[in-house]
């Protein structure tokens, strides 16, 4: 007798947030702080030297969005 699709039920842990909620504020926080000065100084982000730099495309969206 073959077995079904359901034969064998395959356990899947559930998905773990890598970081707090209230961290990641923080960290939007710090950003737009670091934004806002840089503002004030006339200064621009310069987006480019960001990702040579290292930074994530993830964090320079975010960045972008605040």
């Amino acid at each position: 007798m073959p077995y079904g699709s359901d034969a064998m039920a395959t356990a899947i842990a559930p998905k773990r947030q890598k970081f707090s909620l209230e961290s990641l504020k923080a960290g939007d926080r710090l950003l737009k702080g670091i934004k806002d000065a840089l503002r004030k100084k006339g200064d621009k982000i310069d987006y480019d030297k960001l990702r040579q730099d290292g930074y994530s495309e993830a964090m320079i969206e975010r960045l972008k969005e605040l």
